[in-house]
């Protein structure tokens, strides 16, 4: 490559990267969201090449929700919240709310539940818990802004914070069990996503590109790893953080990163399996036989679980899309304009397309018994049904 032709491609790079990070340079700590609000026109839909029935079965109106707000479905139940404070019990089949109520607080992000409880993280960094039944539980303030949806299992409730700091509180009384924390990088992308955990570990997504294991009783550090390595001339080339959350599939614990790769390591080690230069602002899903991750641009990867590519789908550059969902014979991925595309997930064809409420699909469609869930940015629930 010329030095003319390697200044272009340099530009072009890094003005790719303000629009991902919307422009914004903020030191400190601070933290900047990784979908531009200046949105460009998008490109035109591609035809859906194999068609597969996909429909709305119901939908329901919520108030306003966003990054940080999905579907968590537990129980037999959908439990989902919204910016304005609200927390709602949903039953997945007929869209009924089963109660619906008010956090007292404007929230950050929810919901997080094992079934049992429902636990929010409001605007004050305070995180709020509620029965199945929707009466209160327990009010914990964490002393600083909460950065990921609240994870809830194995009588704990974990989440991390904006210092860089994940702490554990006991599900039951809201106390805390412990705290670990990592010097944050001056700059991250600002996102949420949740922490991963089995019977022994919790394992954690950190700004910088690392993932760390953490004792589940104790919050000791198991193993720490680097799923990527920051690279670039400045602090926005050199962003990048874990995006999405960690996932586990039977022994091994795999995550992506914004301006690095996606990767796959030994649960108990943290020993690398495998790992692929991929940019992913938005998360990934993964199953036995399948790891999918969209990219910056909108290409659609596919890899088999030891690491080599099965498809790509180029087809939806642009479109500003979510981390998808797998299911038994497709691919769901939300985009800015609130359309839900299928993709085959043997070939990756485009084989069924739904319009929602025409608001950005920002969090990942959500398994829910017979049906998919999406919650839109303006705050709708739609239940996908899949023929």
């Amino acid at each position: 490559m010329s030095a003319r032709a390697h200044s272009r491609f340099a530009a072009r790079r890094r003005a790719r990267l303000a629009a991902v990070v919307a422009g914004a340079v903020a030191m400190g700590g601070c933290g900047v969201w990784p979908w531009s609000s200046s949105k460009p026109k998008l490109p035109e839909l591609p035809p859906v090449a194999a068609p597969a029935a996909v429909a709305v079965a119901w939908s329901l109106s919520l108030p306003g929700a966003g990054v940080g707000f999905q579907p968590a479905f537990a129980g037999d139940s959908l439990w989902v919240a919204a910016r304005d404070g609200t927390v709602a019990r949903i039953d997945p089949d007929s869209g009924r709310a089963v109660w619906r109520i008010d956090a007292g607080k404007p929230l950050q992000a929810g919901a997080g539940s094992d079934g049992s409880i429902v636990v929010v993280a409001a605007r004050d960094g305070s995180l709020i818990a509620f029965d199945r039944d929707g009466k209160p539980k327990w009010r914990t303030p964490t002393g600083a802004e909460l950065v990921t949806v609240p994870s809830v299992g194995l009588g704990l409730v974990l989440a991390r914070s904006s210092d860089n700091r994940v702490a554990a509180f006991d599900a039951e009384t809201g106390k805390r069990r412990w705290t670990f924390q990592r010097q944050s990088p001056p700059l991250v992308l600002r996102q949420t996503a949740m922490i991963a955990m089995d019977a022994t570990a919790a394992y954690v997504g950190l700004p910088g590109g690392r993932l760390v294991s953490l004792a589940l009783d104790s919050g000791a550090l198991r193993w720490e790893v680097a799923v990527a390595v920051p690279r670039g001339s400045n602090e926005i080339e050199r962003i990048a953080d874990v995006t999405g959350s960690p996932l586990l599939s039977g022994r091994e614990v795999c995550a992506a990163t914004f301006q690095g790769r996606v990767g796959c390591f030994d649960s108990a080690t943290g020993r690398a399996a495998w790992a692929r230069d991929v940019s992913s602002p938005a998360g990934f899903d993964l199953d036995r036989e399948l790891l999918v991750v969209p990219d910056e641009r909108g290409d659609v990867h596919a890899f088999a679980r030891g690491g080599a590519s099965s498809w790509r789908q180029d087809k939806l550059r642009r479109r500003e899309l979510s981390a998808p969902l797998l299911t038994p014979r497709l691919v769901l991925v939300g985009d800015g304009a609130g359309l839900v595309h299928a993709l085959r997930r043997d070939d990756g064809a485009i084989a069924g397309r739904v319009a929602t409420d025409g608001s950005a699909i920002v969090a990942a469609p959500v398994a829910a018994g017979r049906v998919a869930v999406v919650q839109t940015a303006a705050g709708g629930l739609f239940a996908l049904r899949l023929e």
